[in-house]
């Protein structure tokens, strides 16, 4: 990839923001220990870090007869800290999942062995991160094992959402997980499924196969458009398979614009199954505000761990993965048309700019039917919008991954004919005409097809 943000400055942003009295009071304490951590406010820091830390350390010199019931009571008792009536919060939630993850869980006696190891890796945080984390403004780099230890923090529910930043994420509070709700046993079972993700996964941590000082950079990508008369890049049609996958590609993450969606709560199609299969990339949770429509994120070199079967409340881990490798996520939010269909259709512009965002400069791209779930989009329409943005992008190949037989691979050829600017302009056409409802079932490669111009 040609990453153009790899000169630029990292920004260092402190948050969340203090009022002017909150200011004042912070000053006039005395000096504490330089670790504050994002999610917790310095007011809050001098209150909750020491109760933390005597909680992680129980669990840290707890070695013997550590039992999943005594570990839901600790991540219960870390997670009431947060809360300004721990014991009223504490008699409204029931971190039953933990139990129920582990109960079954084909590693469960190893897994509870590493749990003082774990717990050591989020006391760590002292050590590895003695300011603010960055928030991703323009670039942010992390070792393995820093991302590591912020993953631990979220596991063990050090981290909590303040009112005072509510631009981040809220889905990272992994209490949502844990604890058992009103959910149906399929709703449920998706939050066991998750869990047994994560277990995996600081199984790995502890393994010789992790490489703690490799590097994972979170970059923020803003590209300024420009349509020209490009060639087509090379245009691939799957009609079978995972886009993740697809090796030597950067992988399209069909994201929201508050990264990780509900990937620790109930939801779970591409980005959050994405997100649990290449745990690292949850770090993007915690410095990532919400993207803007000329943006993308872009997340590399983090690992394929878990393997899976299934889709929503079928989802299913299944391990990990024989042979590691890295993989690197384009992470794009599509514009949500489920509640107006034929808006898409004047909204055009808006996916190509965000789609350019995040392909320029890279060469391999394996993207599908992005936008086109839940959100409604036209999938038809949305490869070729991807695929414009693709060449105008410089990128050379474009895997499409799709589940429908239908011989679309020679439509693709024929297409191929034409140049970037060419399709482009096809394109508004057909959602110039689809936009005034004077076509109703005909897509958009159709359309193209069938102009006697082509």
């Amino acid at each position: 990839m040609n990453n153009q943000a790899s000169d630029q400055k990292i920004i260092e942003i402190r948050t969340p923001v203090l009022s002017d009295q909150e200011e004042d009071n912070q000053n006039n304490k005395p000096q504490q220990h330089p670790l504050q951590f994002l999610y917790i406010s310095p007011n809050l820091f001098v209150k909750l870090w020491p109760e933390i830390k005597k909680q992680l350390a129980l669990l840290k010199t707890t070695q013997n007869n550590l039992t999943p019931f005594n570990v839901q009571q600790s991540l219960e008792e870390i997670y009431c800290l947060h809360f300004p009536n721990p014991q009223q919060i504490k008699s409204k939630i029931n971190f039953r999942n933990f139990y129920l993850a582990l109960d079954g869980f084909p590693q469960k006696k190893e897994f509870l062995a590493k749990v003082p190891q774990i717990a050591d890796l989020a006391l760590k945080m002292d050590s590895e991160f003695t300011d603010y984390l960055s928030m991703l403004q323009e670039r942010v780099e992390l070792k393995r094992i820093q991302v590591a230890i912020l993953l631990a923090n979220m596991f063990l529910c050090v981290m909590h959402l303040q009112p005072d930043f509510k631009l981040l994420p809220p889905v990272f509070i992994m209490g949502k997980l844990f604890n058992r709700q009103n959910e149906d046993n399929a709703q449920n079972n998706i939050k066991i499924q998750k869990i047994r993700c994560l277990l995996y996964y600081f199984l790995h941590v502890f393994s010789p196969e992790f490489k703690p000082q490799d590097r994972i950079t979170f970059t923020r990508k803003k590209q300024n458009l420009t349509i020209h008369s490009n060639p087509l890049c090379e245009f691939i049609y799957c009609e079978y398979g995972q886009m993740e996958n697809v090796s030597d590609c950067y992988i399209v993450d069909f994201a929201n614009k508050r990264i990780g969606g509900g990937v620790l709560n109930l939801g779970c199609v591409q980005e959050e199954i994405l997100f649990l299969t290449h745990p690292e990339a949850l770090a993007s949770l915690l410095i990532t505000t919400e993207i803007k429509p000329d943006e993308s994120i872009i997340i590399e070199n983090v690992n394929r761990l878990i393997m899976y079967d299934g889709y929503r409340d079928k989802f299913e881990c299944k391990g990990t993965v024989k042979q590691i490798r890295s993989v690197n996520l384009i992470c794009i939010d599509a514009g949500e048309y489920s509640g107006s269909y034929h808006y898409q259709y004047k909204d055009y512009k808006r996916e190509l700019i965000k789609s350019y965002s995040g392909f320029y400069g890279i060469s391999r791209i394996c993207t599908g039917k992005w936008g086109c779930g839940a959100f409604g989009g036209e999938w038809q329409l949305k490869a070729l919008i991807q695929w414009v943005a693709a060449s105008l992008g410089g990128c050379q190949q474009l895997v499409f991954v799709n589940d429908e037989p239908y011989p679309y691979n020679q439509a693709f050829n024929l297409l191929k004919v034409l140049n970037s600017n060419q399709l482009w302009e096809q394109i508004q056409k057909y959602c110039q005409k689809k936009s005034k409802e004077e076509m109703s079932k005909i897509n958009a490669i159709d359309f193209i097809l069938s102009q006697k111009q082509f």
